[in-house]
């Protein structure tokens, strides 16, 4: 499943440059500015794609914030976002050529494009990932790491009220595959000690390609065995422990690493973030069913949640709307993944009845998405997996 594409991006910055201002910047001429909990974006878009930028980006954080927490610091000011529609005017402000977006340093700036799309995402969720390691993590990130991690942030999936980060469209599942086939990836050696400078010397999609392989192996290979490793890796790092060391005290040898990796990759299913795909296109439907709750607005079955999404019927509280292209992607998905077998209803649950968004899956796994409403507001929408359990042998 296709979300988003794969992009070169650059990374500028060095640890020592990030700042993080509370002053609000001054916005170029013809752009405005518009603050948030996280940041202050400037931008030459309609005051509608503004919106959803920010929407999204302040999501964005909050999830880098709840994956990052057991090792990175806190986040005490406010980040600086420029976004223009052209990318002439990237160029012109100090944008690189041949990139989409940049993170140098202080500020993180994005090119739009005629319209706001996949791509568009994956590029401001990526650098703002480089933005935010920058203001709390620190320490000094091997650059694979910090590369693989905004890869990993960058295919995240936007839900309504949050992400659904850890997935793997299959497109890149293959071409990772053919690039481990095809002898095509650095040792990990060589990997491990790439210079930024080196990096950005030689900007290729394999290497891209081969971070996100490893971070995605670390945070999710082996039912998750060496995330707890991983986390220690990164809090020593910010602990400014040189990288070999945070290594070697974290993992011990790097010896069995790659082929432990290259394992994992040949094994991954040709669907191989199904359920991920399944979680997120779940949540949508509870962020949108939550709203239309919330304004007594009564759904009877699926399909006719469905179809208030399609028509653009669902009612939204003052500051709780979701912007249409959540809706276009919530569509797109769901007939994809009906298309492999998944199922969608509408069950009420708990003591006070309560309509819950229920995805049962093909090999049996199930994701129920509830909600919790405070007055006519949506307080909270989570989701919980149950899987079958596994055959005695």
């Amino acid at each position: 499943m296709r979300i988003a594409v794969a992009v070169i991006c650059l990374l500028f910055a060095h640890p020592a440059l990030a700042q993080v201002r509370n002053q609000r910047p001054a916005a170029p001429a013809g752009m405005k500015t518009v603050e948030g909990k996280y940041h202050y974006l400037i931008y030459d878009l309609t005051d509608a794609e503004a919106a959803e930028v920010l929407l999204r980006m302040e999501a964005m954080v909050d999830e880098y914030i709840s994956r990052t927490r057991e090792f990175s610091g806190r986040l005490t000011g406010k980040l600086a976002f420029i976004i223009f529609r052209h990318a002439k005017d990237y160029r012109a402000a100090g944008g690189m050529g041949g990139s989409a977006g940049m993170f140098d340093g202080e500020k993180l700036m994005a090119v739009a494009g005629e319209e706001l799309g996949p791509s568009t995402w994956h590029v401001i969720q990526h650098e703002g990932f480089h933005q935010f390691a920058r203001a709390v993590i620190g320490g000094d990130m091997p650059t694979w790491v910090d590369e693989g991690l905004a890869e990993y942030f960058g295919e995240a999936v936007y839900t309504g009220d949050g992400f659904v980060a850890g997935v793997i469209p299959s497109y890149r599942r293959e071409r990772i595959g053919k690039l481990i086939d095809g002898g095509e990836f650095k040792s990990v050696a060589e990997m491990m000690g790439m210079s930024l400078a080196k990096w950005n010397a030689n900007l290729q999609v394999t290497n891209y390609d081969q971070a996100f392989a490893m971070v995605s192996f670390l945070a999710h290979g082996d039912d998750g065995k060496y995330q707890k490793a991983f986390g220690q890796f990164i809090r020593l790092l910010n602990e400014r422990r040189p990288w070999k060391d945070a290594w070697l005290q974290s993992f011990g040898s790097a010896g069995g690493f790659e082929q432990r990796m290259t394992d994992y990759w040949k094994k991954l299913p040709e669907d191989p973030s199904l359920e991920g795909y399944a979680t997120a296109a779940t949540q949508m439907l509870g962020s949108y069913l939550a709203r239309a709750t919330a304004q007594k607005q009564p759904m009877g079955d699926i399909d006719a949640l469905v179809a208030a999404i399609e028509k653009g019927d669902i009612k939204f509280a003052r500051g709780q709307e979701l912007p249409p292209s959540l809706g276009k992607t919530c569509l797109g998905l769901l007939d994809q993944l009906k298309k492999r077998d998944a199922t969608f209803v509408l069950l009420a649950t708990g003591k006070n009845p309560q309509q819950a968004v229920v995805c049962k899956l093909k090999d049996g796994a199930t994701i129920t998405v509830t909600f919790k409403l405070t007055g006519r507001r949506v307080a909270e929408v989570k989701s919980k997996i149950e899987r079958p359990k596994a055959k005695a042998k």
